[in-house]
Formats: C-alpha cells, structure tokens, sequence
C-alpha cells in the first residue's frame, strides 16, 4: 500500500492526518475546528448493503470521538438489478440514517457493466472543535479491552447471504433469524461518544475482526499488544454461525465492537461509562513495547504472534 500512495499528492499543510495503516478517518483543519472523513466500501455482503455502508462509514468517525453528520452514497448496481432491490438499498441507508441523525449531502449511482453482485462505498463525514482520538496513541501499559459483540456482523452478514448453507449446515432457521438481527447491533457511535474521554485510542473492528482492529492500533503506535483469549467472550450464536462453515469469528466481520485502550488509572470511571450502555465488554490485554506485532495468549503461554495483516474469514465463503 505503501508503494501505491507514492503516486499520489499528500502533502497539505491543513492535513493533519492522512493515509496511513490504521488511520482510517483523515483530519482536516478547517478554522477552529478539525473536519474528520472516512470513505469504506462493503464488498462482503448483498442483502443489507445500504444499512451496512451508513454505519460502517460512521463508526470511523465515532472512534476518532467525533458525531458522523454528513454521508455521500457512491452506488454501483449490476446492470439487471431490479428497481424494486435497489429500492431496498436506499431504504435501508435511510433507516441507518435516521438511526444516527446522520443526513446525505451527495453521492452518485449507476449499472456498472460486469458486476455480479450490488457494491456501495460510503463517505462519512464529521466536525469538531475539540480533540480527535488517533490510532496511534496507545500507550505502553494502557489496557486493552473489546466492546460490542466480536464476529456479530460477520455472522449476521452470513445468515443474510449463506442462509440455506447454514441450513444445509445443521444450524436451525430459529438460530438464523437470531443472527439475521446481528445487523442491526453494528453501530458504535453511542459507545465511542460515551467513552471518548477515557481512552487514549479506539478502533471499530471491521475487516479482519478484533485481531485485526488490534493489529493496527500496534502498528498505528509502534507498540506490542498481548491480548489472553481465554478472556474473549464470543456468543453462542455468533459460535454456532462461524463453527458451522469453519470460520474464525475473531478474525471476522466485527463493526459495532471497539477495541479500546485505556490509561489504567481511567480503568474505573471507564467500566461505569460501560455499565450504562448494556454492551458485553472484556479487558483482554495490555499494551507494551515493541513494533507493531500482536501476541495471543492463553493461560499464559503463546498461541500465535500476528505480525501481518489479516484477510477477513468473511471471503472464504464467496470463494
């Protein structure tokens, strides 16, 4: 990737930050204020698509601790889409909308020759006068925690797009309608919002999953994080869904679960922040030095080093 942006033009003196691995919302100084956009397309799904790319776009700018005001839709259909499911694509970004006060200031749409499936990429946008959390602000010692339910939207997306597979895979029609609602769990603006002054850094946990969100804060913060799975707590559901088509739900889809690093000496107020959203929450591991590389642990011995990064567990599937 590094290579690729050496083609472009980057350099501004109102950029604050740009393009970098785990910075995945550009800060802009507009007057006395920052003005905070993300772009992120949803390519590992069909159904639900339009719902997906509002809040995933979102969520990038909760985590910088900045509200998500303005949106701008690019929509690429195949060309014998019909109109009544493109409809459904605008009416479910219009119900993600009105979910997070969140208005479309533009966008675009076409037929785009040799598509087998609807894509639509989203931009967010959001403005502040005060401070913008970055990825690369871990800090050695802080504590790391995950927030929201891990693999909810991989497994959602699945009983979406993989249904009868599911079916045909021993999992019950009750237990995929159960993970058919994960969709509507995605959002992590209230919880970034909520907790933004405790933390020194937050990621949304999309593609990849939480190891993956983990990942890049370590390299974001040329830090080392060592995270115990024995303290991950993963849903029945989200378990059945994934063990069923031999996926890794920590590797998976994950927008509307954080992972956050916190000061320990916010440790306190932060869990009663938490306490008052009813969102699952584990504190996994801690921050150290090092280079950007993730240890797994269980009871205390090592289970893997990651020090590359991950390719969702979602792709297997259209593979």
């Amino acid at each position: 990737m590094a290579e690729l942006l050496r083609n472009l033009v980057l350099n501004d003196v109102d950029v604050i930050v740009g393009p970098a691995q785990g910075e995945d919302a550009a800060v802009i100084r507009v007057r006395d204020g920052f003005l905070v956009v993300h772009s992120d397309p949803i390519t590992a799904g069909v159904r639900r698509i339009g719902y997906l790319s509002v809040h995933v776009a979102a969520n990038d700018i909760a985590v910088r601790g900045v509200k998500p005001r303005w949106f701008l839709p690019v929509v690429l259909l195949p060309e014998n889409y019909s109109a009544e499911s493109a409809e459904e694509i605008f009416k479910d970004m219009g119900w993600a909308l009105r979910e997070i006060d969140g208005v479309v200031v533009g966008g675009h749409t076409e037929y785009t020759p040799g598509l087998n499936r609807p894509i639509v990429s989203m931009t967010a946008i959001g403005y502040t006068t005060s401070r913008v959390i970055l990825t690369r602000d871990a800090k050695e010692g802080d504590l790391v925690y995950f927030i929201g339910r891990i693999g909810g939207e991989g497994a959602g997306v699945i009983a979406w797009d993989f249904e009868q597979l599911l079916i045909e895979r021993g999992i019950d029609k009750r237990t995929v309608e159960h993970a058919k609602g994960f969709i509507h769990d995605i959002s992590v603006v209230k919880i970034a919002l909520k907790i933004r002054d405790y933390v020194n850094t937050m990621h949304d946990a999309t593609e990849g999953g939480v190891l993956q969100a983990s990942r890049e804060i370590a390299v974001a913060s040329n830090k080392d994080i060592v995270i115990n799975v024995e303290h991950i707590h993963v849903d029945p559901v989200v378990k059945a869904v994934t063990e069923a088509v031999s996926l890794d739900p920590l590797k998976l889809l994950s927008s509307g679960c954080v992972v956050a690093t916190v000061p320990e000496h916010y440790r306190r107020v932060f869990e009663e922040a938490l306490s008052t959203l009813n969102k699952p929450y584990s504190l996994v591991g801690s921050v150290k030095s090092g280079c950007g590389k993730v240890y797994l642990q269980k009871n205390s011995k090592p289970v893997e080093v990651i020090n590359r990064d991950i390719v969702d567990e979602i792709y297997k599937l259209w593979r």
